[in-house]
């Protein structure tokens, strides 16, 4: 089987010729330049392996996701414009610029984009909403976001680097899905969380109307990505919950969320298109709605947020599950022999019957080391062949 073949099977719950692999983004240098070492890449001058060449979004990122085993892996039709001080908009009256070391995305959300300390590799973190006002006037940010640039889905752009990718894996692998934003997150980290709030409980029509904005904008891209490319499977980032719980008052989720979400993912069920939703956080209180908008897969079930994935595993039976594997504590402080003992003991419970995919509880950090990551990979290549066998 191909990384697709594989995928689409677990997906349907099927069992493929093993468990697939998952991964979101590495943001850690020691895991790259430990695969590249492995290879026999030699340190340059300065005494370290230069990892420049399979840093995501570089040539050769997808072959060395091949190489190292991973089947699925996503490509943002989101743009997100890159350049200091840059963003959409932000050149009309009455609009802030970002700050020079910042850039902003087509939601309006500020993030910094910076060289981490003693690497070449760069990160981002978000940082705030060109909304935002210094005086916290609520008029005056509402204004802003009406002066802003409209979604346009039919920007061609923005679909360049999935039909790239699709062109270097071909049938070969890993399976690239597009990936779009969903509801909550992009609104609220618009704006930032504060004065969403306000806005929220001040001036409810005025989210409602911005969330419904921002639901035609993914309903358009789904459709070009159907019509376009053809897709089998759509991946949707909208976390909803933190460590402890839900954002906001899940009475909120029930009429902002729920049925937007319920409406793509039936619009995507009814073209032949499963979809899986990335959803961060503790999403214990609101889980049985988050299902019942009819997704098909659940990623990352962070353990980190009390999430359980065995007791979601027996309570959701036709749930496909991807990830788990804990990001602040495995993977960060814990052995390799602790790292195969945990992917064992999820392939043994989830796996059978297919519905369930390897991954991280969240993206590889820059505390993750190369030996944890890399025994991931090679416990799943080694527990993971199909019928599952694990006694112990």
């Amino acid at each position: 089987m191909n990384s697709k073949e594989r995928v689409l099977a677990t997906i349907n719950h099927e069992e493929p010729d093993r468990v697939p692999i998952f991964l979101s983004t590495i943001d850690s240098r020691d895991v790259l330049a430990g695969y590249l070492k492995a290879k026999g890449v030699k340190p340059g001058k300065e005494g370290r392996i230069k990892v420049r060449r399979i840093i995501p979004g570089s040539s050769g990122w997808l072959k060395f996701l091949r190489e190292i085993g991973i089947d699925l892996h996503c490509a943002p039709v989101c743009l997100f414009p890159i350049g200091k001080g840059t963003g959409f908009g932000v050149k009309k009256p009455g609009l802030k610029t970002p700050p020079e070391t910042t850039w902003a995305d087509e939601y309006g959300r500020v993030f910094n984009y910076y060289k981490a300390e003693d690497s070449d590799l760069r990160l981002m973190n978000y940082v705030g909403g060109m909304f935002d006002s210094e005086t916290g006037d609520l008029e005056e940010i509402m204004d802003r976001y009406e002066k802003w640039d409209p979604l346009n889905a039919d920007i061609k752009e923005r679909y360049s680097f999935y039909k790239t990718a699709l062109k270097i894996v071909k049938d070969k692998g890993p399976y690239i899905l597009p990936g779009i934003g969903g509801f909550f997150e992009v609104t609220w980290e618009s704006f930032g969380f504060e004065n969403y709030s306000k806005l929220l409980f001040e001036h409810p029509d005025f989210i409602e109307q911005v969330t419904k904005n921002n639901e035609e904008f993914s309903r358009r891209l789904t459709e070009i990505l159907i019509d376009k490319f053809n897709i089998e499977m759509l991946w949707v980032w909208d976390d909803l919950g933190y460590k402890t719980g839900p954002f906001i008052n899940p009475r909120q989720y029930n009429k902002l969320i729920y049925p937007r979400m319920k409406s793509l993912v039936k619009f995507c069920h009814k073209n032949g298109v499963k979809v899986a939703l990335h959803s961060c956080g503790n999403l214990n209180k609101i889980l049985d709605k988050v299902i019942d908008t009819g997704i098909d897969a659940l990623n990352p079930i962070e353990p980190s947020a009390h999430m359980d994935i065995f007791q979601i595993k027996k309570d959701y039976k036709n749930l496909t599950l991807i990830g788990n594997l804990d990001t602040t504590d495995l993977l960060t402080r814990g052995t390799p022999e602790q790292v195969e003992a945990q992917v064992k003991k999820l392939i043994k419970f989830c796996a059978p019957g297919g519905g369930y995919i390897v991954g991280s509880g969240h993206s590889i950090n820059p505390s993750i080391t190369y030996e944890n990551y890399n025994a991931m990979i090679q416990a799943t290549l080694k527990y993971g062949e199909y019928p599952i066998k694990i006694i112990n």
